[in-house]
């Protein structure tokens, strides 16, 4: 039988020339906002799987991957609620305060349970 494969994870091929066209990527609200949903998606399926770690993205031509720890989930999430701050995004913005709460009694529970 087959394992099923659970979820793809983006894969990002970076390609540039020069430092500046890698900084024009990053610095690009559409990269950040790709990045911040895929983040977001990622945490929710890692707290549903009670996963302690949550692969972001693969990056094929570098052979690396971006990988948050769930330390980290709650900091990502508040990172992501300032960028749709600044978007004017308040339904996103109210979607992620009730993430982080569910990251934070997360948290709680593997605290108790240690």
């Amino acid at each position: 039988m087959k394992k099923k494969k659970e979820r793809d994870v983006l894969s990002i091929e970076i390609l540039y020339d020069y430092k500046e066209e890698l900084e024009e990527l990053v610095n690009s609200e559409d990269f950040n906002k790709l990045l911040i949903d895929e983040a977001i998606t990622t945490i929710e399926h890692a707290l549903n799987k009670k996963r302690k770690s949550a692969r972001v993205c693969y990056i094929p031509n570098l052979e690396s991957s971006v990988v948050i720890e769930e330390r980290n989930f709650s900091k990502i999430i508040s990172n992501a609620v300032k960028f749709y701050e600044q978007q004017e995004d308040y339904t996103k913005c109210a979607e992620l305060v009730k993430l982080k709460e569910q990251v934070n009694d997360s948290e709680k529970g593997n605290k108790a349970s240690n």
